[in-house]
């Protein structure tokens, strides 16, 4: 398999002219950029997100509850390039660039794994679908599941103050019940998901303007 390069970034976000190989990056905590994508829409008139089960295989937050689709921009290309092909590539769905929703740049440091240290700048979108994303393909080496969650719930989890709440499963099978807590997600220490489903909140009030991370 091929190396997978990925374009250094400085402290600003910018590109350096500089390409660095991924598991060096993660070891020397190299700056580099990422794709960001959370899946929102009404179900039974609630808002909802999907979160996805990242693989027990993943050298990083295994087995954690994600966005519905995150992933590295190799070298040479952004979110225009990139998005549509981690959601196909993840999730099996087809979703036009135009079709995303910006809600700004998350800068994220991930120290939590002995030898790694992950620090990017996200790119992170909504993608509204509207009556939900149908069947999921999902890429195995990747997610595990998909789980759906009424926003209403999530922001008493992330807020604390729910210690738990129960989701539905989407992908693999539909409709069982799954308890999670804040613990079950990847780990943040800039409250990441409370603040994207504040977002959600605001954006199927019809409040569309700032929606900015």
């Amino acid at each position: 398999m091929a190396t997978e390069m990925f374009d250094m970034l400085d402290c600003a976000g910018r590109k350096t002219g500089t390409t660095i190989a991924r598991d060096e990056a993660h070891r020397t905590g190299a700056w580099h950029g990422a794709f960001h994508c959370l899946i929102v829409y009404e179900h039974h008139r609630k808002p909802c997100v999907l979160f996805q089960k990242r693989a027990t295989t993943k050298m990083i937050a295994p087995g954690k509850f994600d966005v519905s689709v995150g992933g590295h921009y190799a070298a040479g290309e952004d979110a225009v390039v990139a998005g549509p092909r981690e959601i196909k590539e993840e999730l099996g769905l087809d979703v036009p660039f135009s079709g995303l929703v910006s809600v700004g740049r998350r800068v994220f440091a991930y120290c939590f794994t002995p030898g790694i240290i992950e620090q990017e700048f996200q790119d992170v979108f909504f993608y509204p679908c509207v009556g939900g994303p149908g069947d999921l393909t999902l890429q195995a080496e990747e997610v595990d599941a998909v789980i759906e969650l009424d926003v209403e719930s999530g922001i008493s989890l992330f807020s604390g103050a729910s210690q738990s709440v129960t989701a539905m499963l989407v992908s693999p099978g539909k409709g069982a019940a799954v308890v999670v807590t804040a613990d079950d997600f990847v780990p943040c220490i800039d409250n990441y998901y409370l603040k994207l489903l504040l977002l959600v909140r605001q954006y199927f009030k019809g409040e569309r303007n700032f929606l900015v991370i």
